[in-house]
């Protein structure tokens, strides 16, 4: 047990410091090729948060754990939304003003409801990864398009780089050298804890994993609402959830077909969906700082639920 405890912790460890370096060169290398912060935010910002998901699933499908796999993306996604904008709006309440985010939303709730259709068949197989792959491209494709005319591009080439080209390159790849490392860590301990302690896989991954591999989805959403960016918070989390479902589970499942549990398909997509449905507010209704704290409290008491809840389901 404890050597398991020890590859958990290590694994949570790699995945929050690779994450948070791969979060910065990442940035660090758009700013040379002078895209905006929202764009930044929704592709390569959630693309190196998102990251940890990626190998953690992918790798869980290798080794055949497809409640891993899966359980890993839903439990993330709700932990994105219910503790990244949740916490980070309850202290430090900041109305966004890129009303585009909509359209992220909507890309968001769309690929949410497509994965929920496409597996009532208990199965995610590699023609729905391909779906999912195709609409993830064209999506990438849009956003990149949208971009070209947003009136913020000129005040973010004035922004300096953190790192060198090279730098950030090297930087990078050290980043999801250690990513690979902690994903390999949480399967074997997260894994082999569960069967010592009687729980599911399932439970593993929707708790423990999820919220380990959502920890730099999280980071970044609190200090992007510290510095009063809550349009790259919110750019963050719609994307990584995107990232989460289109490119993630589309990967996975052309590599390996995902064998669904029947109470992730039942109950723990639709937790998902609710929490999907929260951040609407968020981005066309709430205008005033009580009403942001009003709702992250829901948020944040409705997590609570769902993770206690899981335990008796």
């Amino acid at each position: 047990m404890l050597k398991d405890l020890i590859f958990l912790a290590g694994g949570l460890v790699l995945l929050f410091e690779g994450g948070n370096f791969l979060v910065k060169s990442s940035v660090s290398l758009a700013k040379h090729f002078n895209v905006s912060d929202f764009l930044i935010a929704v592709l390569i910002v959630s693309f190196g948060t998102s990251f940890p998901e990626l190998v953690v699933s992918v790798s869980a499908a290798l080794q055949h754990h497809p409640d891993i796999s899966l359980g890993n993306v839903v439990g993330s996604n709700i932990a994105n939304i219910a503790l990244g904008i949740g916490i980070a709006s309850l202290i430090f309440p900041v109305v966004a003003k890129r009303k585009n985010i909509y359209l992220d939303w909507l890309v968001m709730f769309s690929a949410t409801l497509l994965l929920i259709i496409l597996t009532q068949d208990y199965t995610l197989s590699r023609i729905d990864g391909l779906i999912f792959i195709a609409i993830f491209l064209l999506y990438i494709r849009t956003s990149i398009k949208k971009d070209k005319n947003n009136p913020e591009l000129e005040e973010v080439k004035s922004v300096k780089p953190q790192y060198g080209k090279f730098m950030s390159f090297f930087i990078v790849a050290l980043s999801i050298f250690g990513l690979w490392l902690g994903a390999e860590g949480i399967i074997e301990g997260g894994s082999n804890i569960a069967k010592q302690i009687g729980i599911s896989e399932r439970i593993i991954s929707l708790t423990v994993i999820a919220f380990g591999t959502s920890l730099p989805e999280i980071a970044t959403s609190v200090i992007a609402f510290y510095k009063k960016k809550p349009e790259i918070t919110l750019g963050n989390i719609i994307g990584s959830n995107i990232f989460n479902i289109l490119l993630i589970l589309g990967t996975t499942s052309l590599i390996n077909p995902i064998t669904v549990n029947h109470k992730i398909l039942t109950y723990d997509y639709w937790w998902m969906m609710i929490t999907v449905l929260f951040v609407f507010p968020f981005i066309n209704i709430i205008s005033k700082r009580y009403m942001m704290r009003i709702l992250a409290m829901m948020i944040l008491l409705t997590y609570a639920y769902y993770i206690s809840a899981l335990f008796m389901v």
